[in-house]
C-alpha cells in the first residue's frame, strides 16, 4: 500500500468577477500566490488554473499540492451570479395565513443598492425580481404570540393562540409538489418565539416528500435565523431556498476537480461573518458575500499581528471597491445586511461597497461633454486592451504607461496598448475635444474622488478620524491607484503587503472553522431594577447560550468534529435604552450565575462602546437593553504564518532594478524608476517617482513619496 503523502499545505481561493486568486501556504509558513481569469461557466477551470499558477512558483503541479493538502477553502460569486441571472431553484413557500403578500411587497425596499441620486427619484425604483412565484405560496392557519410590553394584559411570548391546521399543510405541500418545486421553505410569523409549528410543518412536508420518492430540501425559517423581523427573516429563507443549492452544486464541481487530483477532504467555503465551513453546511446562504469578507479577515489578521487596533481595509479590484473598518480591534458585524437588492437577517461582516474598479466602463457624452464611470463592468474581459469592446479604467492605466503590457499577470495575458490608446482617442478624447492623456488624467481624478468620498463617508459617518487609522491597501488595482486616494485623505499610516493582489484569499486562509448561532432575547437592565429580576434575566441569557451550544455540538459532530475538539465564543448585541442601534461585543462569561457575571457582560459593552466613541458619550443612567445573543462553535484549523526577514539596508540590490519608463503623470511625461517587487529586501527604501512591478499588480509611487520595506516585507507608503 502506498504511503499517504504528508499533509502540509493550505489552499485558499477567492473567485472574483474577473480574477480567481489563490493563496497557497506551506506548514512552515511560507506561501505562494496565483491568479487566473475567472471561468464563470465552470469554476473548477479557474480553481485549478489559479492553483497551478501558485504551485508553479514552487516547481510543483496542482496535483502534487492536492495530494498533500490538509485544507482547501474556496469562495466565489456563485450566489450573486445566480441572483443576477435568475437561474435559481424553483421555490415553494408555506407561510402563516394572511401573509402571502410578504415575498411580493418586501416592505417597499425598492431603493436598496441605488446611488444617492437615484434614491431621490421614485420613478427609478424597482422591486427586486421574485424568488418565489405567487402561485407557489401556500397559506397555513396558525398563530403564536410574540409577547408585548404590556405583559399583564397579553399572552406570554411563545403561547399558541391558534393551533396549527395540519390539513392546510398537507394540501399546500401536495400542490407544491404537483407544481414541481425544487425546494420548500417554511415561515411562521412567531417561530423565533416558539418554533413548534414550523417544526411540525417541516415534519409533515419531509414525510410527504419521502413518500413520493423525491429529493427536495425542506427549510424552516427558525433554522436560518431565530430572530424577529419577519420580512428580513423571509428574505434570508428565500435566499437559502433560491440560490444555496445551485451554488452548492457548483462547489461540488470544484471539490470533484480537487479530488480527482488527490485531495482527500471536504471542500470548505467562507461564511459572511468570517467562518470557514464545509460546502455541505446546512445554512449555505451565509456564504453569500464571502470574497470581500476574506479581505476584512485579512485586515483583522494584520491588525492583530502588528498590534494596530484601528484599520481601514480598502480593496480596489476589477469590479468593486470594498471598504471595511476594524475599530478597537473588533470586526464589525451587520445584523441586517443588504445583498443584491435584498435586506437579510443574518450576521455579515460590515463591508461598504461601490461599483468602482479597473474593469469599469467609461462613458463620454459628446453633447453634454460629461464623463461617467460605470456602473457596468466588463469583468474578466478587462477592456479594449484585451477582449472587450468597452473602454475601461484598465485601458487608461495601460495607455498612461502605469502598467507594463508585457508583464500583465507575469506576461501570461497579452494586452494591447495600441488598441487601448486608439479607442480612448477616437471614442473619448476627440468627441470631447481634449488631449487623450489630459482627459485620461481627469477620468482618474473622478475615480479617485469617488473612492475617497466613499472611504471618508464610511469613517466620518461614524464620527471617526482617518488620522487615527492605518489604511491597508489591497486588490489588484489598489496599489496602482493608492497615490490618488492618499492625496485626498490623511491617514495615520498606509501599508501594502507583498501579496496585496490576492489579499482576500489570504484572509480566507486565516479564517477560523466555526459555526455561528444568533437568538433574539428581551433583556432590560435599569439602575433601579431589583437584584432578583436582574438574575432572572441573566438566566435567560444563559439558557439561550446553552441552547445554541448544543446546536453547535450537533452540527459540528455531523461534520466529523468530536465534541472534545469544539470550543465556544459568546457575545451579545447591546445598546443604551432609547438608542436606535445595538453594538455587538464578545463577552468572557458563558453563564450568568451572579451579579458579578452580569457586570462582566455589561462591562464588555462599555469597553467596546468607549473604544469607538468618547467616554463622554456613555449613558449608563438610561439602562441597558440586550437585543440578541450569539454563540460561535469553533474547531481548530491551521493558519498561515507571516515570516520575518533580516534587514538588509535601505539601498535595494541591483538585481531588483528593472530600468526606467516614461509615464504620463500629473499632467506631464515623467521618468519613473522600475523595480521588481519580489527582489526587494527587508529594510529597503524606494524613492518616488518609481513603479514597483509584480506579476499580479503594479505599485505607483509619486515623486513626493517613498516606501519603506519592513522586516515582514510590508511596504509602508510615506511622504518625503
Amino acid at each position: 500500500m502506498a504511503k499517504k503523502a504528508e499533509e502540509r499545505y493550505l489552499i485558499a481561493q477567492d473567485a472574483g468577477g474577473s480574477m480567481t486568486d489563490c493563496f497557497l501556504v506551506d506548514k512552515d509558513g511560507s506561501f505562494s500566490t496565483g491568479k487566473f481569469l475567472t471561468h464563470h461557466e465552470n469554476e473548477s477551470i479557474s480553481y485549478l488554473g489559479a492553483l497551478e499558477d501558485a504551485a508553479r512558483r514552487w516547481g510543483m503541479t496542482s496535483a502534487q499540492i492536492h495530494q498533500a493538502t490538509l485544507s482547501s477553502t474556496y469562495t466565489g460569486t456563485a450566489m450573486v451570479n445566480t441572483l443576477v441571472t435568475r437561474s435559481g431553484s424553483k421555490v415553494g413557500l408555506l407561510i402563516t395565513r394572511g401573509f402571502a403578500h410578504l415575498p411580493i411587497m418586501e416592505r417597499g425596499l425598492t431603493w436598496i443598492g441605488q446611488s444617492y441620486e437615484d434614491i431621490l427619484h421614485q420613478q427609478l425604483h424597482e422591486h427586486t425580481p421574485w424568488m418565489v412565484q405567487p402561485e407557489n405560496i401556500k397559506e397555513v392557519t396558525e398563530r403564536i404570540s410574540v409577547g408585548s410590553y404590556y405583559m399583564e394584559h397579553h399572552y406570554f411570548p411563545g403561547t399558541v393562540v391558534i393551533p396549527l391546521v395540519e390539513a392546510d399543510v398537507v394540501k399546500g405541500v401536495n400542490e407544491l409538489l404537483d407544481a414541481g418545486v425544487e425546494v420548500i421553505g417554511i415561515l411562521t410569523l412567531a417561530s423565533y418565539a416558539n418554533p413548534v409549528h414550523e417544526r411540525r410543518i417541516s415534519e409533515i412536508a419531509k414525510e410527504m416528500v419521502r413518500q413520493r420518492g423525491l429529493d427536495i430540501p425542506v427549510v424552516a425559517s427558525h433554522e436560518m435565523c431565530s430572530v424577529p423581523n419577519e420580512n428580513e427573516r423571509l428574505k434570508t429563507l428565500l435566499i437559502q431556498c433560491y440560490v444555496a443549492e445551485v451554488a452548492r452544486r457548483k462547489y461540488f464541481g470544484v471539490e470533484d476537480s480537487a479530488r480527482k487530483e488527490g485531495y482527500q477532504h471536504e471542500l470548505l467555503t467562507l461564511l459572511a461573518y468570517g467562518a470557514a465551513a464545509s460546502i455541505r453546511y446546512q445554512k449555505l446562504a451565509e456564504a453569500a458575500v464571502s470574497g470581500p469578507t476574506g479581505g476584512l479577515l485579512g485586515c483583522k489578521f494584520i491588525s492583530d499581528f502588528l498590534g494596530i487596533p484601528n484599520v481601514v481595509g480598502w480593496d480596489l479590484g476589477c469590479t468593486t471597491c470594498d471598504v471595511g473598518l476594524i475599530a478597537g480591534g473588533l470586526l464589525p458585524v451587520k445584523k441586517e445586511p443588504e445583498f443584491s437588492g435584498h435586506r437579510l437577517r443574518m450576521p455579515m461582516i460590515a463591508i461598504d461597497s461601490i461599483g468602482a474598479g479597473s474593469s469599469h466602463v467609461i462613458h463620454a457624452d459628446p453633447v453634454t461633454k460629461r464623463i461617467t464611470i460605470g456602473p457596468e463592468s466588463v469583468r474578466a474581459d478587462l477592456g479594449t486592451m484585451y477582449k472587450s469592446d468597452q473602454i475601461t479604467i484598465g485601458d487608461i492605466d495601460l495607455t498612461m504607461r502605469f502598467i507594463n503590457p508585457d508583464y500583465y499577470l507575469g506576461g501570461t495575458i497579452k494586452v494591447n496598448r495600441d488598441r487601448a490608446l486608439h479607442e480612448l482617442t477616437e471614442r473619448v478624447a476627440k468627441p470631447l475635444g481634449q488631449d487623450v492623456y489630459d482627459v485620461s488624467s481627469k477620468i482618474l481624478d473622478l475615480l479617485h474622488a469617488r473612492v475617497a468620498d466613499h472611504i471618508n463617508g464610511v469613517l466620518l459617518s461614524r464620527g471617526l478620524n482617518p488620522a487615527e487609522f492605518t489604511l491597508v491597501v489591497y486588490g489588484a488595482a489598489g496599489p496602482t491607484h493608492l497615490w490618488g486616494v492618499a492625496r485626498a485623505i490623511e491617514f495615520g499610516a498606509v501599508v501594502v503587503v507583498p501579496w496585496a493582489a490576492v489579499f482576500s484569499a489570504f484572509g480566507v486562509s486565516g479564517a477560523d472553522y466555526f459555526h455561528r448561532y444568533d437568538k433574539a432575547v428581551t433583556f432590560f437592565l435599569t439602575p433601579q431594577m431589583p437584584k432578583e429580576i436582574k438574575l432572572y434575566q441573566g438566566g435567560v441569557l444563559s439558557q439561550a447560550w446553552q441552547e445554541m451550544e448544543e446546536r453547535g455540538y450537533a452540527e459540528l459532530e455531523a461534520e466529523g468534529i468530536p465534541r472534545k475538539d469544539v470550543t465556544f465564543r459568546h457575545g451579545i448585541s447591546c445598546r443604551y435604552i432609547g438608542q436606535m442601534s445595538a453594538w455587538e461585543v464578545p463577552v468572557e462569561v458563558a453563564r450568568v450565575q451572579s451579579l458579578e457575571d452580569l457586570d462582566k457582560v455589561i462591562g464588555a459593552f462599555e469597553k467596546n462602546y468607549t473604544s469607538i466613541y468618547p467616554a463622554g458619550a456613555r449613558y449608563p443612567e438610561s439602562g441597558y437593553q440586550i437585543t440578541e445573543v450569539y454563540v460561535e462553535a469553533i474547531a481548530k484549523k491551521p493558519k498561515p504564518i507571516i515570516p520575518s526577514y533580516p534587514l538588509r539596508g535601505k539601498k535595494p540590490s541591483k538585481k531588483a532594478y528593472k530600468g526606467q519608463r516614461d509615464v504620463f503623470f500629473d499632467g506631464k511625461w515623467m521618468t519613473f524608476d522600475l523595480w521588481e517587487q519580489d527582489l526587494l529586501e527587508a529594510g529597503n527604501r524606494i524613492n518616488g517617482p518609481a513603479i514597483i512591478e509584480h506579476t499580479m499588480t503594479t505599485f505607483l509611487i509619486p515623486a513626493e513619496n517613498y516606501i519603506e520595506v519592513d522586516k515582514y516585507k510590508f511596504m509602508w507608503y510615506r511622504k518625503k
